[in-house]
């Protein structure tokens, strides 16, 4: 009996002791717990701290912010099914371990800084995945062709990111759909057929991309209430099938395209407003007051030259030309009026209404002609000239146009003389400036001028004249000028001049032409941002130590920042928008304070989307910058510029921070993905990781600004403008600073 005691006491103490062994692992975190932890390490900033309770000390992650769990299985185990983290402000990419938690159904991490891919896993281990919201990041790369395999996917919605490429035809696989939006993202190629024919979708959003090609004949969306293909490429007709399936009441967009001919008569593209269609020049038929023309075979029929009637439509061609008398036995053809004819005081009515029209219109074009003849009130105007100036081609005396235009980005060392020579049209001279400037037009006429650069399809010279003033003058060619009224021409430029700042160009007048224009602004001796950024001095270095950007000190970088930020706060605060901000539009003074210019000219020349500008506006800033490359649209351009008709003060903020990187850089930026959180974004997890991230950054930084005294402190203010850049380029707008804002940081670093 002793025996069977101590053996029982000795099989508790086994049992104890293999109980503390398993403890350890009962209490530590789950598997699903263990690749969340995998995401929060991939965030390189959460500075709402959404995520600081995830920690391994924790059991299991069902307590954490944005996690839900369920019990799950035989064993009724808590398993991760939700993430929900949207509006957090978390930088960072998504980490491949997401989509190996098993049992997750809903993914909603939308307005966040999130960038990288999408990563495949999301879609090819999640099988039970029913939500994926990814909207509002700057997320890029391709939608991996494994999404085919979420069967379960009901809402799909990566709108406002930077995807790109062609959307997979997997796509077809998911006919749980009832909610797909790819709005605003750069995805191209022809819409696919079949892939969005599911009979539970209800949304399917795809405008503002870049879509091509036609729409799909064979669309089947019976069961869609809302369609918006709008903003995109496509063109072609609509087919006669598109529109018969969707439903009466469903809300279709096809506006800002290309397409053309004849709406379809269906009842789902009756019922749309005309605001549906708009942006499609081409497009004709109802809902639009555009109404299709005739066919030139229903105008003119054929075998025209058979009969004589047959010029007429066929239903009054099949009427005779006179009435056979002889078979009505009542007839007389002793009658003095037919039965047709007008009584003799009904012509004399109408004679004398004719008469009277006629003195009437008469008596209008004496007035018109006399008061043509009174002097014009403008040539009354001291301000302005009365001599007519011939507009024709301003030349480089001995060189063609198109070396001019090849000097236009070699700064003002490479200006050439030139001689004004005046022919074909008239035109006329006015100031604009209150009064300042007292010229003539022959004043002008006789000013050595000097070929400074191109804009688009514009010259800018610098005109001397005889008394040593200088102007900038702008030619703007035929085909250039949106504006074909003087008056309004006028009206413009003299709301441009009154906005005054000391960092804005002064507009002093313009000369109007029949077909050319002349726009005369100060002269700022230093030339442009652009010429000093992107210039490379000799004709095969491509080094950094090749650039005149070497001998701007960190001081000046700065003030030209500080600079360009008051100019643009200003024409916010007096609600303009500039919406073309660039470098080549950034003119240095003789002191390097920078002057912002072609404010203004956005609704008078062919600048106003990139939708709809032309190759050679787009082109002129890659020659700016020595580059032959084409570009679909300019790297200073906001994302959003393509998915709205009018820039706002976001988009100045953007293209602002592109060039301040640019500025800190050194280098041009030339694509999104460069320069967006190119280095971090300005902020990090723990001091270690800032450490490493601002050491990152500073390597990004131009060797120019890094060295010399006090290298600390220089440090800390490329940091801290880094920072500011990287907050002014995000793809989100609202989570841009204003410009005010931007110029408060400025003039609170020391430098």
């Amino acid at each position: 009996m002793g025996f069977n005691s101590k053996n029982l006491h000795l099989g508790w103490k086994v049992l104890i002791f293999n109980l503390l062994l398993l403890l350890p692992s009962s209490f530590a975190l789950t598997h699903d717990g263990i690749l969340l932890l995998s995401f929060k390490y991939s965030i390189l900033s959460d500075p709402l701290s959404v995520l600081e309770n995830w920690n391994y000390r924790d059991e299991t992650p069902c307590s954490w912010n944005g996690v839900t769990c369920t019990e799950i299985g035989i064993t009724m185990d808590n398993r991760v099914t939700s993430l929900v983290l949207p509006n957090s402000q978390l930088l960072g990419s998504i980490s491949e371990d997401v989509g190996m938690i098993q049992h997750l159904k809903i993914l909603d991490l939308s307005n966040n800084f999130l960038n990288g891919s999408l990563p495949n896993s999301i879609f090819s281990n999640s099988s039970e995945l029913q939500v994926l919201s990814l909207a509002n990041n700057v997320i890029s790369g391709e939608i991996p062709e494994s999404i085919g395999e979420s069967k379960s996917l009901q809402l799909l919605n990566l709108s406002d990111n930077a995807f790109d490429g062609f959307v997979p035809k997997s796509l077809t696989n998911l006919k749980n759909l009832t909610f797909v939006s790819l709005r605003s993202n750069y995805f191209s190629g022809k819409i696919p057929s079949g892939v969005f024919d599911s009979v539970l979708l209800q949304t399917l959003d795809l405008s503002s991309n870049l879509f091509n090609g036609s729409l799909p004949e064979d669309f089947d969306g019976g069961g869609l209430k809302y369609l918006n293909f709008s903003y995109n490429k496509i063109s072609g007709t609509i087919p006669p099938s598109f529109g018969k399936k969707l439903p009466e009441n469903a809300i279709i967009d096809l506006s800002f395209n290309n397409l053309s001919g004849p709406i379809p008569i269906s009842l789902a593209l009756l019922s749309q407003k005309t605001e549906s269609f708009s942006g499609n020049p081409d497009l004709c038929g109802k809902p639009l007051k555009i109404l299709c023309s005739i066919p030139s075979t229903l105008s003119n029929p054929p075998n025209s030259t058979t009969s004589p009637s047959s010029s007429s439509s066929p239903a009054i061609a099949a009427i005779p030309k006179t009435i056979d008398t002889t078979k009505n036995p009542n007839s007389s053809g002793t009658h003095n009026n037919p039965p047709n004819g007008l009584k003799p005081s009904t012509i004399a009515g109408i004679v004398v209404g004719d008469l009277a029209g006629v003195g009437i219109l008469a008596i209008i074009i004496l007035l018109v002609y006399q008061q043509r003849k009174q002097p014009h009130p403008e040539t009354k105007n001291p301000k302005s000239s009365p001599i007519p100036c011939f507009f024709g081609s301003l030349k480089k005396t001995g060189e063609s146009s198109a070396s001019s235009e090849s000097t236009s980005s070699e700064g003002d060392d490479q200006e050439k003389k030139t001689r004004v020579e005046m022919k074909g049209k008239e035109g006329k001279l006015v100031t604009v400036d209150g009064g300042e400037t007292k010229m003539e037009l022959e004043t002008l006429l006789r000013a050595t001028a000097y070929v400074v650069g191109t804009k688009g399809g514009s010259i800018v010279y610098r005109a001397v004249v005889e008394d040593g003033r200088e102007y900038a003058v702008r030619r703007i060619g035929v085909g250039e000028c949106v504006v074909e009224r003087m008056k309004e021409f006028e009206s413009h430029v003299r709301g441009i001049a009154k906005v005054r700042h000391r960092n804005l160009v002064r507009v002093r007048g313009f000369c109007w032409g029949e077909d050319e224009k002349l726009l005369i602004c100060d002269y700022v001796p230093n030339g442009s941002l652009a010429s000093i950024c992107h210039r490379r001095t000799g004709s095969s270095s491509s080094t950094s130590s090749s650039s005149p950007m070497n001998n701007m000190s960190l001081e000046i970088r700065v003030k030209i920042a500080r600079g360009v930020a008051r100019g643009l706060a200003f024409l916010h605060d007096k609600k303009h928008v500039h919406g073309n901000l660039k470098p080549s539009n950034i003119l240095l003074s003789s002191d390097m304070e920078p002057l912002i210019s072609d404010f203004g000219l956005r609704r008078l020349l062919l600048l106003t989307h990139p939708h709809t500008a032309n190759n050679s506006f787009r082109q002129s800033e890659d020659d700016a910058a020595g580059s032959g490359t084409h570009r679909y649209h300019s790297p200073y351009q906001a994302p959003e510029w393509f998915q709205h008709v009018k820039p706002t003060p976001k988009c100045d903020v953007y293209s602002y921070g592109v060039v301040l990187l640019e500025l800190l850089t050194g280098r041009r930026l030339d694509s999104d993905l460069e320069l967006l959180f190119a280095g971090g974004g300005g902020g990090s997890d723990g001091g270690g990781d800032v450490a490493e991230e601002r050491q990152r950054v500073m390597r990004m930084a131009d060797v120019a600004i890094r060295c010399g005294c006090d290298v600390e402190e220089r440090e800390d203010v490329v940091w801290r403008c880094f920072e500011l850049g990287f907050s002014c380029v995000s793809h989100v707008p609202h989570k841009r600073p204003s410009m005010k804002e931007v110029l408060h940081i400025l003039e609170k670093i020391p430098c």
